[in-house]
């Protein structure tokens, strides 16, 4: 969400920094379907200066890996994790018994009655990190064009609606820059009730860096200017404290700091705004710092882990490595359903579409018939090949339906059908799916179906 307040004027100091084509690096990026140098900013400082090993990131950079199935009860002060539980079993309590919860949860963790938990789900659907990565070589020279530092472009990217460019949020921002309507048409966007341009990716990119260069940097100048606090523009604390001013609005973050009244910047300085509150500037503000650390955690991991080539599909990174002949029987047939499984998350992540997986998951059943008639003294353990079973196709179809990849889904759900036409829940998972799109012809007829394989009528 974005919220545009405006601050007092005062005398502008003059700070060194910005960001030059020193910060920016280039990175072969194989997809499934293509190759291409990509451009990226550099984010060595956060580990150079340590941002990596405080608790509030890494917990965040944990809750971004973790599944929606789960949550985790953290203390408030610090995000120190004291368990972790499945989501349902959490949801399904009564409000007393919740509370009767966290008092057993601070009794066995030596914590004081008014310690404050926090319950928090995991985000692993939400930050779709892989459809990012030929985003931000398309906005960094967008922003540069406006004169704005493009370690904003990256980051913006990566946090506030990542991978999509329709999600809206409860406030009304749109677009991958999540911008508010008024801010969208201050800086020459269309919106209206035929036209929202704030999923027009590259003009919805001009508008977020004019913000930035007109009003965000500015006034988190003058607002650091009036404190008497010393900075430089690409110091990563002063960075961070812009992406504040982005998300809470320039007069929320001015309270909070008076509050603090701070007498120098850096990490000392983010451990008491991620627990302050003034005004606007609650627990979404202070988390927002956390989670844009968080993601660029992550972002690196994505963008390093096979060195001078980042490859999306994890998928046939596996496969490439496999060699049969190199490996026993029982850690051929384990390392192939590996792969399968990788595949499944490529498809759930969006980075292959369905027939790339099907024509995948094919291959790699070759590959485990081949293994087992290399070894036919050898019986196959129970495998995951393809096709797979009942419940991991609709596993798969489920996941798909939460990010609401529907036509992906629907897919996968009459491949199911096709693959297993004696299983009721392969039809009802189908119909339930056309029904829940409005398409309720076919809904009728594949759950009639389901009904009728169980023994009911039609």
């Amino acid at each position: 969400m974005l919220i545009i307040s405006f601050l007092f004027a005062s005398p502008a100091r003059v700070h060194a920094g910005g960001t030059d084509n020193a910060d920016l690096f280039t990175k072969t990026v194989v997809f499934y379907d293509d190759t291409a140098n990509l451009r990226f900013v550099s984010n060595t400082r956060l580990f150079e200066e340590g941002w990596d090993q405080l608790p509030q990131p890494r917990f965040w950079h944990e809750i971004i890996s973790l599944s929606p199935d789960s949550v985790m009860i953290n203390l408030a002060e610090n995000r120190m994790v004291l368990q972790r539980i499945p989501r349902d079993n959490w949801h399904c309590q009564q409000e007393n018994e919740k509370e009767c919860y966290r008092e057993y949860i601070r009794r066995a963790n030596g914590l004081t009655e008014d310690a404050s938990l926090y319950i928090t789900s995991g985000k692993r659907e939400f930050y779709e990190f892989k459809k990012v990565v030929p985003m931000i070589d398309r906005a960094i020279p967008l922003f540069m064009a406006e004169g704005v530092d493009p370690w904003f472009a990256q980051t913006i990217l990566l946090i506030e609606s990542p991978g999509k460019l329709h999600q809206r949020s409860s406030a009304g921002a749109f677009g991958p820059f999540q911008l508010m309507r008024s801010v969208a048409r201050k800086y020459g966007l269309v919106v209206n009730r035929y036209t929202d341009e704030r999923s027009d990716f590259d003009k919805s990119a001009r508008a977020s860096a004019r913000l930035l260069g007109t009003i965000c940097v500015p006034k988190t100048k003058e607002l650091l200017d009036t404190l008497g606090l010393d900075y430089r523009e690409d110091d990563l604390w002063f960075r961070l404290l812009v992406m504040h001013t982005y998300h809470a609005g320039a007069a929320n973050v001015r309270c909070m700091l008076e509050k603090l009244q701070p007498r120098e910047g850096g990490q000392a300085l983010f451990q008491k705004i991620w627990t302050t509150e003034c005004r606007g500037f609650k627990n979404e503000s202070q988390n927002y710092s956390q989670i844009a650390l968080a993601s660029l955690m992550h972002f690196n991991d994505l963008i390093t882990e096979s060195k001078d080539t980042a490859y999306m599909v994890t998928g046939d990174v596996m496969m490439r490595n496999f060699h049969a002949g190199l490996m026993p029987y029982e850690a051929s047939v384990g390392y192939l359903r590996s792969c399968i499984e990788a595949y499944e998350s490529d498809l759930v992540d969006g980075v292959i579409p369905f027939e790339y997986f099907h024509e995948k998951m094919t291959a790699v059943n070759k590959q485990l018939s081949f293994t087992e008639l290399k070894n036919p003294e050898k019986p196959a353990p129970v495998l995951a090949s393809f096709p797979l079973t009942t419940d991991r196709f609709i596993h798969i179809g489920d996941q798909l339906m939460r990010r609401k990849q529907v036509d992906e889904a629907i897919k996968v759900y009459k491949l199911n059908v096709e693959h297993n036409p004696s299983s009721p829940a392969a039809y009802d998972s189908l119909g339930r799916a056309y029904k829940k799109i409005g398409q309720e012809e076919l809904a009728v007829k594949y759950l009639n179906k389901s009904e009728s394989l169980r023994g009911g009528k039609p």
